[in-house]
């Protein structure tokens, strides 16, 4: 896979239907990460099936018809491994990687949600 700018993330329910997701997505070394929610559904359906799918997409998750697929494990990463990981993301995206979180933090004050902490999430292909 070259370095898109945006992937559809493909995750598994509790009942084996696939669920596909545009995000962003950085290069680690030989593997890749991934930024969400802690409670997204994404994440949630990760921690109990680390299986994913990986296909380049358009920011909407379009998938054009000839775009190869590649399979592959998540894993939750913390300490300098998920710092190694945002910095990825900030060196690719940029001021956009930075101003995302705090657009989320506004949004959850606003509508007075809890602030729930980011997860860093490394892509394996298989």
């Amino acid at each position: 896979m070259t370095d898109p700018r945006y992937i559809a993330l493909t995750t598994y329910r509790a009942d084996g239907s696939a669920v596909a997701t545009p995000v962003w997505i950085a290069p680690l070394g030989e593997r890749f990460v991934i930024i969400t929610q802690s409670e997204s559904h994404k994440a949630r359906r990760l921690r109990s099936d680390p299986r994913v799918m990986v296909q380049t997409s358009d920011w909407r998750g379009r998938v054009a018809a000839d775009v190869p697929a590649w399979h592959g494990t998540a894993r939750f990463i913390e300490g300098e491994e998920a710092r190694a990981g945002l910095r990825a993301m900030r060196k690719k995206y940029g001021i956009a990687a930075r101003a995302w979180p705090l657009l989320g933090r506004v949004m959850n004050t606003i509508r007075r949600r809890p602030q729930r902490p980011g997860a860093v999430i490394e892509l394996t292909p298989s």
